[in-house]
C-alpha cells in the first residue's frame, strides 16, 4: 500500500468514527484531521468536501458489513440440513448487523436521508436488498434440490429475514447498545425464527 492510499484508509477510518459519533452536521472536518492525526490540508486533498468524504464512508461500510455477512457460508450444493443452513446464516446475518457500529451506520443513513436521498437508496440497494436478493437465489436452488417448498422466493426471502431480524433490530435502533442481544441470545432466536420459516416453507410442510 503506498503512502498515499494508507492515509486514505487513515481518513476513512477516522471520519467513519466521528461521523458515527457525532452524526453529519456534528462533525467537522478538522476534528477528522485531529483523529486521523494528519492536517486539515490533508484530508482536503483526499477528499474534496465533507459530502464527498460522508459518502464514501457510508458507502464502503455498507458494502463491507454486507460482505461480510455472507463469507462463511458454505456452497449451496453442500448443504443436506437446510435447517442448520438457515440457522447459521441467521446468526451470520444477526451477529454482523446488530452491532454498535452498525445500528448507529442505520441512525445516521437514516437521520441524513433527506439530505443524501442518493445515499440513503445506495444504502439500501447494497444493504437489505442484498440480503433479499442473495436469499431469493439461495431458496431458488433449494427448491430444486427439494429441501424447500415456495412459490415467490423473493417473498420467502423478505418472510426470512424480517422473521430473524425485525425485532432485534427495532430493539436496537431505539433503545441503544445496551439491548443488543449476546451470541446466545442470538443463537436461540436464530433457531425459532428458522423452525417457524420452516414450518410453512419446509418440504415437509403440514
Amino acid at each position: 500500500m503506498s503512502q498515499y492510499e494508507e492515509k486514505h484508509q487513515f481518513i476513512l477510518s477516522a471520519g467513519t468514527q466521528v461521523f458515527l459519533k457525532k452524526g453529519y452536521l456534528g462533525t467537522n472536518m478538522e476534528e477528522i484531521a485531529t483523529e486521523a492525526a494528519v492536517s486539515k490540508q490533508t484530508v482536503y486533498k483526499h477528499f474534496a468536501s465533507k459530502e464527498v468524504l460522508f459518502t464514501e464512508i457510508i458507502t464502503n461500510l455498507t458494502s463491507r458489513k454486507t460482505a461480510d455477512s455472507y463469507q462463511s457460508l458454505k456452497p449451496t450444493s453442500e448443504v443436506r440440513d437446510i435447517k442448520k443452513f438457515l440457522v447459521g446464516y441467521a446468526i451470520g446475518e444477526l451477529s454482523v448487523l446488530l452491532t454498535p457500529e452498525v445500528i448507529r451506520l442505520r441512525r445516521l443513513v437514516i437521520g441524513e436521508a433527506d439530505r443524501f436521498p442518493e445515499l440513503a437508496a445506495s444504502f439500501y440497494k447494497n444493504g437489505p436488498q442484498v440480503a433479499f436478493t442473495k436469499l431469493a437465489e439461495l431458496f431458488h436452488h433449494f427448491c430444486k434440490q427439494g429441501l424447500l417448498q415456495m412459490v415467490d422466493k423473493k417473498k420467502a426471502a423478505e418472510d426470512f429475514n424480517w422473521l430473524i431480524l425485525s425485532a432485534y433490530l427495532n430493539q436496537a435502533m431505539f433503545l441503544g447498545d445496551s439491548s443488543l442481544p449476546n451470541q446466545k441470545e442470538i443463537r436461540k432466536h436464530a433457531v425459532h425464527s428458522v423452525s417457524l420459516f420452516l414450518k410453512f416453507y419446509g418440504k415437509n410442510r403440514k
